[in-house]
């Protein structure tokens, strides 16, 4: 980014007005810029700003710093309340499907959940292959159905593959249920 010559008589006058605790990763961490740790431990370990003190290999920030996140976001928050909600249970079902690194007791690790946009109850069924979603929104669906006593009107996900198989849309199509989509990765 740029050279930063600690040494330099105003630099170095500038840098150490906190007084106490000038080897305090913290410190130096709001000093260059807000680099990450492992970022300035590498500028340490390779020597990159002269006056830079030797850190500890387990010396880690005692405080995650909000400009920090704030400045790392990719995005603006999701507003707090979204503003439709469905009017009756059934009309709108949100649905997405997860991965895990480690398996279940039962060798899940897949799992596919179903929420109810007007009562936000949620379902979740685990699968061994994602092949099983197709599967479980059959099993869902009749037995939501059959409970609430009306049909579901529009399964809503973020369009991933598991979704756009042709046996699933042939399915939705033939019982003349709307599907929607999302963005993926938003509420």
């Amino acid at each position: 980014m740029f050279t930063l010559d600690v040494n330099m008589p105003k630099v170095n006058s500038m840098l150490f007005t906190h007084g106490k605790g000038a080897g305090n990763i913290g410190i130096w961490h709001k000093r260059v810029g807000h680099v990450n740790l492992q970022r300035l431990k590498l500028m340490e370990k390779q020597n990159l700003v002269g006056g830079l003190p030797k850190f500890g290999t387990k010396e880690v920030m005692s405080k995650v710093y909000e400009t920090c996140q704030l400045g790392k976001q990719a995005r603006h928050p999701f507003p707090a309340q979204t503003t439709h909600v469905s009017s009756k249970p059934l009309e709108m079902i949100h649905s997405d499907m997860w991965t895990t690194k480690t398996k279940s007791i039962r060798g899940c690790r897949y799992y596919v959940s179903f929420i109810d946009d007007h009562t936000r109850k949620v379902w979740v069924y685990f699968m061994k292959h994602k092949g099983e979603m197709f599967q479980h929104f059959l099993n869902f669906k009749a037995m939501v159905e059959k409970e609430k006593g009306v049909n579901i009107k529009c399964p809503r996900s973020n369009g991933g593959g598991e979704y756009f198989s042709n046996e699933f849309s042939e399915y939705l199509k033939e019982h003349e249920i709307q599907k929607k989509y999302s963005c993926s990765y938003s509420p």
